[in-house]
């Protein structure tokens, strides 16, 4: 199967209009930025979570680092934000469970000081401590690929598959595609379809001698012209 990328040029009787365009297009990528928070409830989640949703970001909350491993495997984030007293309340084993994932992502620390009701922050990469929650998703997580927890280790392999919806590989509803990356636990498929309303597919791959259907539950989606990356699917 041909893939054919047509690149268009853009007209336009007004730089500003294009400019305008341009900043409308890098604020939809930054509006759907989503990361996860570890913090137990009280005054110092609310504050994290109205300064998250000043700066237009998603994020979803946790209270342990032990939850924050469970939501990791299942949902796809490009940060983490912690609270620094949950994190020194948390025990010696449970930080060190999460230590390892933590460094494959963007993380900021965080501190409520609820007598001058401000918030510090600590962050790694290029970012100066006490950086704005918005400098660190513009710099750190805006172009970071959001991702879950992979318990095996992910390859580029590129295999040629047959896609479909159904199990008997319906021609009707079937079609090609290739693998981006495979692990134990699933792999990335590259499709041509919308995949919005499936949460299930069945597929076979060419380069094996087996050729009965794979199922795959879909775990993640990235539809065309959302961001600048691949139109695909995860599943396992």
């Amino acid at each position: 199967m041909t893939f054919t990328f047509l690149f268009t040029k853009l007209l336009s009787t007004s730089l500003n209009t294009a400019a305008t365009n341009l900043e409308r297009a890098w604020l939809k990528i930054f509006m759907a930025i989503r990361l996860i928070l570890v913090c137990k409830n009280g005054p110092a989640k609310e504050a994290y979570l109205l300064e998250a949703q000043r700066a237009g970001i998603e994020v979803d909350t946790v209270e342990s680092f032990g939850e924050l491993m469970k939501s990791m495997i299942t949902n796809t984030y490009q940060g983490v934000m912690i609270d620094l007293v949950t994190s020194v309340k948390a025990s010696r084993e449970e930080k060190g469970l999460a230590q390892d994932v933590l460094d494959a992502f963007p993380v900021i620390q965080l501190k409520w000081d609820p007598e001058s009701k401000s918030m510090r922050t600590i962050a790694g990469g290029s970012l100066p401590d006490n950086c704005t929650l918005a400098d660190f998703v513009s710099r750190e997580c805006k172009l970071f690929v959001p991702r879950a927890v992979r318990l095996s280790v992910r390859k580029n392999v590129y295999f040629n598959v047959l896609i479909s919806r159904t199990e008997n590989m319906d021609p009707a509803s079937t079609h090609r595609g290739m693998t981006v990356n495979v692990s134990k636990d699933g792999c990335f498929l590259l499709s041509c379809e919308d995949w919005s309303s499936s949460s299930e597919v069945w597929f076979v791959i060419d380069e094996l001698d087996d050729k009965t259907p794979i199922s795959g539950e879909i775990r993640w989606r990235q539809p065309w012209a959302k961001t600048w990356l691949f139109p695909a699917s995860a599943c396992t």
